[in-house]
């Protein structure tokens, strides 16, 4: 009788080692994963050769770090520990992919094409990957009506393939996309959409005139509210 109170009393404090070991290694992959994502670069220039294979070596080291990830996380957590951590991580990989676009100030018009490939390539390579995610609910079997879709796991999921849309999308489209709250509903903050026209898009009248409604519309939704 003994010796099973001392194991009782040891078990919390073995189920909080593990967990403390746990999140040190959800912080060490998310790690790699940003050092990864730092060899692109910014995702500068990446219309030019160099700088775009640079930039697909990256999304190929993260889709791999991912991959191996997938295969032991998936194979030793319960399912709703898996789903949490790697919604976790997935979230640290597309906020800054997103992020590190959206931060370029000078975007030439052969460039759009190749970040929205590498984004594309981003996707194609976890497409099975993330409905894994998706389909996986506490009990670890298949849901069948799943409550939660994977813009509500991992939000900046639903940013950057808006994101994606938006780099071949014209000027007027983009605008009217800010005016009617779509943007705003992917994520997508006011100033980061005034930059990201300023990167794409020559300075004339037309984008003058965009501009001036994208503020305009931010100050009747500050006075309605």
């Amino acid at each position: 009788m003994k010796e099973l109170v001392v194991f009782a009393d040891l078990a919390p404090r073995f189920q909080m080692l593990a967990e403390e070991v746990f999140q040190r290694q959800i912080k060490l992959v998310i790690y790699n994963l940003k050092q990864a994502i730092d060899g692109a670069d910014g995702f500068q220039n990446t219309h030019q050769m160099k700088q775009y294979e640079s930039a697909k070596l990256s999304i190929d080291q993260v889709i791999f770090i991912l991959e191996k990830v997938y295969i032991i996380w998936h194979r030793l957590l319960l399912p709703s520990a898996y789903k949490r951590s790697m919604s976790m991580v997935l979230e640290e990989v597309f906020s800054r992919i997103a992020n590190d676009i959206l931060l370029l100030d000078d975007i030439a018009a052969e460039e759009t094409l190749q970040l929205q490939r590498l984004i594309h390539l981003l996707f194609e390579n976890l497409s099975s990957f993330l409905d894994s995610v998706l389909a996986i609910n506490q009990t670890g079997k298949l849901q069948e009506s799943p409550a939660q879709t994977l813009d509500d796991l991992i939000p900046s999921l639903r940013k950057l393939r808006k994101l994606a849309d938006l780099l071949d999308m014209p000027l007027k489209s983009i605008t009217a996309a800010w005016e009617t709250d779509e943007l705003a509903n992917h994520g997508f903050k006011q100033s980061e959409v005034e930059d990201f026209i300023r990167a794409i898009f020559a300075d004339s009248p037309l984008r003058k005139e965009c501009l001036r409604r994208i503020e305009s519309r931010y100050y009747q939704a500050f006075s309605y509210s």
